[in-house]
């Protein structure tokens, strides 16, 4: 590789680092807990989520985890195709 090359890329990683860095920084400015509700002693106070339906939601996740797991892509032709250029 020669010297200009690494200095470009030396170049282009420092300014990838600086963007990231400043998304991070604008991350942290969020509240660590987002409020879902005003009266959250009402949600603490209410009927706990019946059995059944638990056991149904992890039935249905378990059902679309193996459906998901299952696909499989078959691949027909190149991705890349050369082009003619006359």
């Amino acid at each position: 590789m020669e010297q200009h090359e690494y200095m470009d890329r030396a170049r282009q990683y420092s300014t990838r680092l600086a963007m990231l860095s400043n998304s991070l920084t604008a991350w942290k400015k969020l509240p660590p807990l987002i409020s879902l509700t005003n009266q959250p002693h009402q949600v603490l106070a209410s009927d706990l989520v019946q059995f059944a339906d638990i056991q149904q939601v992890s039935k249905i996740a378990a059902y679309a985890f193996s459906a998901l797991s299952q696909i499989r892509v078959d691949a027909k032709e190149d991705l890349v195709v050369q082009f003619g250029i006359p």
